[in-house]
């Protein structure tokens, strides 16, 4: 009963969701946080969930210090959306059988899961740490992997909003190259902090950076395929990823007076930013408009947030189930997916109405008509 009193009236702590409401495994990493003494602030997200070092849904500000476990394996996983102006009838998608056949060409342009995608990298990795190890890791896959959408919670998904226009969105990160990179950085560091001054805290700065310029890259490349699908010429395609957002939620960024804000899996929400919160593949996502509220350093959840580990999602419903609650959605809908089903998220109204009006405000929602997930 201490250790929560402790943690729930801490003075560097900010909550969007009462400290009794939060995991203990999240509660555990969010206490060692507010231990380390360069910390200035931690804000918690409503999607909070137990994560690597820190929480899911955690952002904190240090002085002095970057951390690449804070940042995490997927440097630069974000959300890019962009809503097309178009009903689904005009561009093809008006009828299930329509949609049907989308989603298999999707499926052969739009790799995911292992899959490869037919992209290249305009400038070869070398990195800032000057290590011909790590550049060998990560340029090996690099080439290979961009415009592929991975496995796990990563998603490409068209949806519909209340005017009838259709959305893209895109949920990916670094693949295997920001994986490599992080893991890299991680072990030189044994899972703690690096001095932001000394060299290898620059090298990690510079090859993050890297990494999430690739994940910004991939997305585009999977954008610009699927408006390709929909028959959007050269131009359109153009202008679509000019007007895009885009914004990643595991990054580091650099402040003034050598401090350091660290967000694991939540959206930057500064004054006016744009951002995209999805559900799960039921619900859809939501975009929304950032508040600026620096006492929660300008962020916002980056979901719903689990609520139970992969296992225990695969094991609690079934593959009718699945089929069952996104009747409608054409979708994957088998047991290597079940992972990643409906239930397995926290309730995304709650997770909304927790900081809507003090983080964000919602300017639109799109209700999924079409859903690929990486899976198994």
């Amino acid at each position: 009963m201490m250790q929560t009193s402790y943690g729930a009236r801490h003075p560097k702590l900010h909550l969007t969701v009462p400290w009794e409401a939060i995991e203990r495994e999240a509660q555990n990493q969010i206490l060692r946080v507010l231990s380390v003494p360069e910390l200035e602030s931690l804000a918690i997200m409503p999607d909070v969930h137990p994560g690597y070092d820190l929480c899911i849904g955690g952002v904190a500000l240090l002085r002095g210090l970057i951390s690449p476990s804070f940042v995490g394996y997927d440097i630069g996983c974000g959300m890019c959306h962009v809503n097309v102006g178009e009903n689904a009838d005009r561009i093809g998608l008006g009828r299930p059988k329509d949609r049907e056949k989308f989603f298999a060409r999707l499926q052969r342009a739009v790799p995911s899961a292992m899959g490869e995608g037919k992209g290249f990298v305009p400038v070869v990795f070398r990195s800032a740490d000057e290590e011909n190890i790590l550049n060998d890791k990560v340029n090996k896959t690099a080439a290979r992997q961009l415009g592929s959408l991975g496995s796990g919670n990563h998603f490409l998904e068209l949806g519909v909003n209340s005017r009838g226009d259709v959305g893209i969105t895109i949920h990916s990160g670094s693949r295997r190259a920001g994986y490599d990179i992080a893991d890299w950085y991680i072990r030189k560091a044994k899972g703690s902090f690096i001095a932001l001054d000394c060299e290898l805290g620059q090298a990690y700065v510079q090859d993050m950076l890297w990494a999430t310029e690739f994940a910004l890259e991939n997305r585009r490349m999977m954008l610009q395929a699927t408006l390709a699908l929909l028959g959007f010429d050269d131009a359109e395609t153009a202008a679509y990823l000019c007007s895009m957002i885009n914004e990643n939620h595991n990054h580091a960024v650099l402040q003034e007076n050598s401090r350091v804000l660290h967000r694991k899996g939540a959206t930057p929400a500064e004054l006016g930013q744009l951002g995209v919160i999805p559900a799960n593949q039921r619900d859809g996502v939501w975009v929304t408009r950032g508040l600026g509220n620096e006492n929660f350093l300008c962020s916002a959840s980056h979901g719903a947030g689990r609520t139970m580990t992969r296992a225990a999602a695969a094991q609690r419903g079934s593959v009718e189930r699945m089929r069952k609650m996104m009747k409608g959605i054409v979708c994957r809908a088998d047991k290597d997916v079940l992972d990643e089903a409906p239930w397995a998220y926290k309730k995304i109204d709650a997770v909304l109405a927790a900081q809507t009006g003090m983080l964000i405000e919602v300017i639109d929602h799109f209700a999924p008509i079409i859903v690929l997930k990486g899976g198994g």
